[in-house]
């Protein structure tokens, strides 16, 4: 809808004026009397009517009137929705390379309230700046003080929670490498339980937070913490117990959240970890012993995370079990965005649906979903926002299945086309044999070209896993034309394929003249492309995030393009004769599977072994 919508300040609930005079910055409300009236009534869930003259929101709560308002700018009606979850939020990576502006982070916020979410946290693990800490955050475009601060005021105008999401425990690899934070240090990951010095800075953590944000809640992370106690804690205290230390530490931790008036919470996974013969989250014969539930601090809340299960019978046995624990969980799901260059729609809806479907049924209250940057960040975010309107259409009861419907609202809201990102995902492609998240385009997109150990783990050297992915690539490239970094990702994939056949072919036919049109044609032709891919890469990541991290993705652009240039070289002396043969291109490729399902590469004819 282009024309205004207006609103009556007098007959609008105080909390929706405060919110429809910070929307009207970017979006057609105005409380002049033009365009079409739009009303704010209270009622027992949401509806949105729409006539000529008129468009009534019944809302129940201030997240429903958002999401009303959202529908409003949309023109887009419904006769009822409601949720079961009280919380419903997203939970932003910002450590992962990219630090998004608070430009653009204020635009999320505001589609995310427009869609109906009431919660976001900012995942920082040390991507924020501490007094008299030099070294935290150092070359990490870290936000400051008053920075949180001016995301929180913007983000409570919207009536969303802004949350700290830190790390108090493990996940500190990238402070850790900086010199000055050897004493807090037990690996080189893992923050030394028992030290003074690892509270004096956890208290600095909770101070910084506990100014910058409304909430009182913070999530305090201490998952993964693989080889806790085990570096220079085991050296200090020889071995003990991980279950004794991971106890100790989380009861002192919290009692700090106390003196700063702060409710924490946890990702619940090391107590699963621990109780696992195999140190597995997921092993649902894992045994936690009484005394540590007992040592459960009582104003703890933990989080289940969970990104990857099927089926929702899974989901209903963890929740059960985080029960036993004690307290009521919260739910972290995700949205697929990590080892991405955009959003997987497929991945998401086949373990988000499910994830929703047993926390309805469980009566889970508080849901959020996280949405990592693993291996960098390059996802372009604009691509994750339509995935998050259909997560939100799925969180309010809808089906999620109404794409002209969603497509309305993306561009009601200034998102990317609904069918164009569904469209755009399929270049995450997974090849038959993998599941792990690790999409077939990241993989082949960072393997070298000469050497083609992804291209073998991907099981490439098969024509018809070749000739799948070059559908889906071919396909996606068609609804491409207003993603212009997707769109050079993939073509630059299909480049990557195309020059390996040719290059595979003609090396073991020994066509000499294929050789010579290898490095003279496709090279230059793949050098242009990557050129372009980076070239694309830098335009979205500047309009999104901080330059801090720009660098690592870059770094491995160029790093490409070297290596497709010595490529060439290496194919011209090939011509020329003066190598007698390519040995990387020799290996012979072993089809077989360990147990995880991985291919063997023949180490043998690499002269490894």
């Amino acid at each position: 809808m282009k024309h205004c919508l207006h609103w009556v300040k007098n007959d609008t609930a105080p909390e929706i004026n405060r919110a429809l005079e910070v929307l009207s910055q970017d979006y057609p409300f105005c409380s002049v009397e033009e365009g079409t009236l739009l009303r704010f009534v209270q009622g027992d869930e949401l509806k949105v009517t729409v006539s000529d003259t008129e468009i009534v929101v019944t809302y129940n709560t201030m997240s429903a009137a958002m999401r009303g308002a959202g529908m409003a700018l949309a023109g887009v009606d419904t006769d009822g929705e409601s949720t079961p979850f009280t919380t419903f939020g997203v939970m932003l990576d910002c450590s992962r390379n990219a630090v998004m502006k608070v430009s653009y982070a204020k635009s999320v916020i505001a589609k995310l309230a427009l869609m109906g979410y009431n919660l976001a946290m900012l995942y920082t693990e040390d991507t924020y700046q501490l007094p008299d800490e030099p070294h935290f955050g150092f070359l990490r475009g870290a936000y400051t003080l008053e920075e949180v601060k001016e995301l929180d005021e913007y983000a409570d105008s919207l009536g969303v929670e802004l949350i700290g999401c830190i790390q108090t425990l493990g996940h500190m690899e990238r402070f850790f490498n900086t010199k000055g934070s050897a004493p807090l240090r037990d690996t080189e990951r893992i923050m030394l339980v028992g030290e003074e010095k690892t509270y004096e800075l956890i208290a600095k953590m909770f101070d910084f937070w506990s100014k910058a944000c409304r909430s009182r809640r913070i999530h305090i992370g201490m998952d993964e913490a693989h080889g806790l106690g085990t570096g220079k804690y085991a050296d200090l205290h020889g071995h003990r117990p991980v279950y004794d230390i991971f106890n100790e530490h989380i009861a002192r931790v919290c009692e700090m959240c106390e003196e700063y008036g702060l409710k924490p919470m946890i990702w619940s996974d090391m107590y699963y970890r621990m109780g696992s013969e195999r140190h597995d989250y997921y092993d649902v014969n894992a045994v936690i012993p009484d005394y540590v539930v007992d040592a459960v601090p009582k104003n703890l809340e933990l989080v289940y995370w969970d990104y990857y299960h099927l089926y929702p019978e899974f989901y209903d046995k963890m929740i059960q079990s985080h029960r036993q624990l004690g307290g009521e969980p919260l739910m972290g799901s995700g949205i697929w965005t990590w080892y991405r260059f955009c959003y997987d729609h497929k991945q998401t809806v086949d373990r988000a649906n499910p994830c929703i479907d047993s926390c309805r049924k469980m009566g889970v209250k508080e849901f959020f979903f996280t949405i990592w940057g693993d291996n960098g960040a390059y996802c372009n975010f604009d691509t994750v926002l339509p995935g998050l309107l259909y997560a939100a259409e799925r969180i309010y009861g809808r089906s999620g299945e109404e794409d002209a419907r969603l497509d309305m609202l993306s561009e009601a809201l200034g998102c990317v086309p609904f069918t164009q990102a569904v469209q755009a995902s399929r270049m995450n492609y997974q090849a038959p044999h993998r599941d792990n998240g690790v999409s077939t385009a990241s993989i082949l997109m960072w393997d070298d070209l000469l050497l083609g150990i992804g291209w073998r783990k991907l099981n490439l050297d098969d024509e018809q896993t070749r000739c799948d992915f070059k559908r889906e690539l071919k396909e996606s490239i068609a609804y491409l034309k207003d993603l212009p970094y997707e769109r050079a990702a993939s073509r630059l994939l299909l480049a990557k394929i195309e020059l390996r056949e040719e290059m595979q072919k003609a090396y073991d036919n020994h066509d000499i003249g294929k050789i010579h049109d290898v490095w003279s044609l496709h090279i230059p032709k793949m050098i242009g492309l990557i050129d372009d891919f980076g070239t694309e890469f830098r335009r979205q990541w500047t309009a999104h995030n901080r330059y801090n991290g720009m660098e690592s993705i870059q770094l491995r652009i160029g790093g490409m393009r070297a290596r497709c240039d010595e490529l060439g070289k290496r194919l011209r002396d090939y011509e020329k004769g003066l190598d007698d043969k390519i040995p990387e291109l020799e290996l012979v490729y072993d089809a077989r599977c360990d147990s995880k399902g991985e291919r063997y590469l023949d180490l043998v004819s690499m002269g490894v072994l």
